[in-house]
């Protein structure tokens, strides 16, 4: 939501210390927020502060009543730098532990704590604001919060590779500062203010609504309220109960979420006779909140049944077939023109708000979007279903769309439940996006002209119902047509293979000038490139997304460039003052230090390479995390990378002790090893047990692959055999693709599969193709080349993301080429680079691929830089980045171990 005057709040503030008198206070501002604080003011590192809420419309006079009491009282605080910004802690799905906090107050002590409360209660009182979930209200029905919590903190790099800002315990821990939806404070901070005495009540077995609705489970939880599944004692009946908080949400029209759900229960009692929308069986208000209840409709969403019916389609393609979708879409198109007979847009058609009951019938869900054409609502919707007249005006208020908004959705849609896959939002390679894909997906190929009647720039140009309809129609009469032959890039015209491989290197070029071009190396950078994302900080001498992936990959690229030597030195000097040590090769340093003595290898300068040397030295050799991302596999990886490339004996036997305590680590399940992470680490990894690369075996396997060769540790080999016999029994081989589940006891019959290199077929692939290499062992060979296929088939299934995307695929398909010498694989990654290029948009002259929020990261795992790595070893047919060396071949398994 965008407010009409950006420094208002701001004049608000200084026109209050005018008025005080007040010279010795500062105003400091960052992208977010406006800190206002006295001058010499000893912040303290946690304590008991305040926060207060407020609507947007009560926003300015609440920051006016509490910046004159804390001024008054010398006390620093904080408020959002624009109005527009404080949307942001107010939209619908925002985190339930940030909604709502307008502003926070930073009392010196308990008693002032206390005191500044009390004061701030009483000049705010009669103002709207939302119950802010993570605090407790300093009273019931006021706006003044109070948590424990940093002030200041004490700034530490977590194990999961970002910043953290802790408390420290009475005994000199230092802990989480958790931040939950729910009042949750350390268990050694005593509460200093009078606890309410329903506060004291333990909470009920059940919660009973409107004496009447049982509550039995939370559907999800969003700020605007819960959605719940009861059973209605009267009928008997499973209901559906949506919430609406209290001055949550509420808009700059003075609309909160108790008036969303009010709107959504009009518009269901206008099509109550229409059969395409839940029945409405309740409307009631209950200690302030609003409840909806609904009949409940059995069945599944768009979205689950596409993750149920994606599967392999012919020679090539990936989706569901002609004969699951047009029968679907044809309710579909019906549906929707009934909605828009009774004189309503939906708003927000998308994969998750369609319900396929078990008879086939459809009913749209969640109509909060659904209006009357003409009248002034809030635009908002689904990413990728927005019609490109609504998608740049999120968050501000417009007369609602006509019916071509929906025609559009309904495009995206056909796309969506043609391919398994979501289409990108509106953008200029969105058409050549759906013509690739057509050739490779018949049931695509056969509605193509659909999707793009649908998806035309201008409304007017839409097709309509009645047109789609027809279609339909004569599209169910005639036979389906055999798949497509693929248009693959060795058969393309020449001058098509020539456009291709410019592209393609304007891409590399382009990539590797935005990467020079946005670096910042002096002195004082906190890091080269800007690497927060949702609140979070990314450590940047990282791989995954900082210093080190950039520098591998420009060290690969232009091993003799200044920005080379500019950021190696930066990150050397960051490592000397930060002397910190996590061992995981993507989210750890052990990257960094490979990337570091790479970088002075190819520079040719001793000192840099001594030092990275020495910093090795410095890396854990144990560690409770034994995978490669985060622990202990990828720091061996590095530092027997590191040994073997310096001849330094002393670095090689730290590597031995690394891979010793890996290999004594594991454990074992139904005669397989297992490495999970244990419960009580410090890390959102805890408890996981996986398969992939990134954090499970396939990633401890390729490690003790190559040490056990390059060490001589036959016990090593040998529990390498045990994981490549473990994922050979887990494979879940459909056809002629192979695909693992995520983790250990992941037993779900619906879960989309996942082609990905760090928890999927590729990164499992990665491991299988070098056993096979090393073995000779005929299943890892033809595991592997299933997993290729399945890569392959769902290319337009994925994003760009290198992580668990196209080029992170991609690089596994370079090593199937590079490990078989089958050209096929190379082919093949050329059809995945082919999707990063149609992908690829132009930004301020540079042609970048976008991510899926339609930024530029230019990290390793997540942006342009795991990008241009890939379409690099493409070109040029060099080695994969952050993997061991080939080692001697090993003697094949024995019969009986296989």
């Amino acid at each position: 939501m965008r407010s009409a005057d950006p420094a208002i709040l701001r004049d608000i503030v200084a026109g209050e210390l005018g008025r005080a008198g007040a010279q010795d206070w500062s105003i400091a501002e960052d992208d977010l927020w406006c800190k206002v604080t006295p001058d010499a003011y000893p912040m303290p590192d946690q304590g008991w502060k305040l926060h207060v809420s407020a609507t947007m419309l009560s926003a300015p006079l609440a920051l006016a009543r509490v910046s004159r009491v804390l001024i008054e009282a010398h006390c620093a605080f904080k408020f959002p730098t624009r109005l527009g910004d404080y949307w942001k802690f107010l939209e619908p799905h925002c985190s339930r532990a940030q909604a709502g906090k307008f502003i926070t107050v930073y009392p010196l002590d308990d008693a002032e704590s206390v005191r500044l409360a009390a004061l701030l209660d009483d000049a705010t009182r009669g103002l709207p604001g939302p119950v802010i979930l993570s605090d407790r209200p300093y009273r019931k029905g006021g706006i003044v919060h109070y948590r424990y919590g940093a002030f200041r903190g004490h700034r530490v790099l977590g194990n999961d590779g970002f910043y953290e800002v802790r408390l420290r315990s009475p005994e000199g821990r230092l802990v989480p500062d958790e931040r939950r939806p729910s009042f949750s404070p350390p268990p050694f901070a005593s509460c200093p203010f009078e606890v309410p005495a329903a506060s004291r009540r333990p909470r009920a077995a059940a919660v009973m609504l409107n004496d009447r609705f049982v509550v039995r489970e939370a559907v999800r939880h969003a700020n605007r309220g819960g959605v719940y599944l009861a059973e209605d004692t009267t009928t008997g009946h499973d209901v559906v109960v949506k919430e609406g908080r209290p001055h949550a949400c509420a808009d700059l029209s003075g609309r909160d979420a108790r008036d969303r759900i009010a709107a959504e229960r009009s518009c269901l009692e206008d099509l109550a006779t229409a059969g395409i929308t839940p029945a409405v069986v309740d409307f009631f208000e209950q200690g302030g909140h609003t409840f909806l209840v609904e009949e409940f409709v059995p069945g599944i969403t768009l979205q689950r049944w596409s993750d149920e019916n994606a599967g392999p389609l012919g020679e090539d393609g990936f989706g569901s077939s002609a004969a699951q979708v047009l029968p679907v879409l044809s309710r579909l198109t019906a549906v929707l023109k009934t909605l828009h007979g009774r004189g309503y847009v939906f708003g927000d058609l998308s994969p998750n708000n369609v319900m396929l009951s078990p008879g086939g019938e459809l009913r749209l869900i969640d109509l909060e979007h659904a209006a009357v054409p003409g009248t002034t609502v809030m635009v908002g919707g689904t990413a990728g279903y927005l019609a490109p007249e609504l998608a740049g005006h999120t968050g501000e208020f417009r007369p609602a769309p006509h019916a071509g908004a929906d025609l559009y959705s309904l495009g995206a849609m056909v796309y969506f439940l043609a391919v398994g896959a979501h289409l990108d939002p509106p953008g200029p390679g969105q058409a050549a996006r759906v013509a690739a894909a057509a050739t490779a997906n018949p049931t695509l190929a056969l509605l193509r002209p659909l999707v793009e009647g649908l998806l035309a720039t201008e409304p007017e140009r839409r097709w309509s119902l009645d047109r789609c309809r027809r279609f339909l129609t004569e599209t169910e009469l005639a036979p389906e047509p055999a798949a497509p032959e693929p248009a693959a890039p060795e058969r393309a015209a020449p001058h098509d293979r020539t456009r291709s491989s410019r592209r393609i290197g304007r891409l590399i070029d382009d990539g590797i000038a935005y990467l020079v071009e946005t670096m910042d190396t002096s002195e004082d950078a906190p890091s080269p490139w800007p690497n927060t994302a949702d609140g979070t900080e990314a450590d940047p001498c990282s791989v995954n997304g900082g210093a080190a992936g950039i520098l591998g990959v420009l060290t690969r690229a232009e091993p003799h460039a200044p920005a080379v030597a500019e950021l190696a030195h930066w990150l050397r000097r960051r490592l000397e003052v930060e002397d910190v040590w996590p061992p995981g090769l993507h989210f750890g340093r052990s990257g960094a230090v490979w990337a570091l003595y790479d970088a002075a290898t190819a520079m040719g300068d001793p000192e840099l390479a001594r030092f990275a040397v020495r910093a090795a030295r410095r890396l854990p050799t144990d560690h409770p995390g034994s995978d490669v991302t985060h622990g202990l596999a990828g720091c061996g990886m590095a530092l027997l990378h590191i040994a073997l490339a310096s001849g330094d004996l002393a670095l090689r036997d730290r590597a031995a002790e690394s891979f010793q305590n890996l290999h004594q680590a594991r454990s074992y399940s139904d005669g397989h090893p297992q490495w999970p992470t244990p419960q009580t680490f410090d890390s959102g990894l805890a408890g996981t047990n996986h398969f992939g690369f990134a954090h499970g075996i396939a990633g401890i396997g390729t490690a003790l692959l190559h040490a056990g060769r390059a060490l001589h540790r036959p016990e090593w080999t040998e529990t390498v055999h045990e994981i490549a016999r473990a994922l050979y029994e887990h494979a879940e081989v459909d056809g002629d693709t192979a695909w693992w589940p995520t983790q250990r006891g992941d037993l779900s019959t619906v879960r989309p599969r996942r082609p990905y290199w760090c928890s999927g077929s590729s990164g499992i692939g990665s491991f299988l193709v070098r056993y096979w290499r090393a073995t000779g062992d005929p299943p890892a060979l033809d595991l592997a080349r299933k997993a290729a296929r399945a890569v392959h088939r769902t290319r337009w299934q994925s994003g760009p993301v290198p992580c668990h995307g196209l080029p992170g695929d991609g690089e596994f398909l370079l090593d199937m080429a590079d490990l078989t010498g089958d050209d096929r694989y190379q082919r093949w990654a050329r059809d995945l680079a082919a999707c990063l290029e149609i992908r690829a948009a132009d930004r301020r002259g540079r042609l970048l691929v976008p991510g899926p929020q339609g930024d530029f990261p230019p990290t390793f795992l997540a942006g342009t830089a795991g990008i241009v790595a890939f379409l690099l070893r493409l070109r040029d047919r060099s080695t994969r980045l952050w993997m061991p060396e080939e080692a001697p071949r090993l003697a094949a398994p024995a019969a009986g171990r296989r």
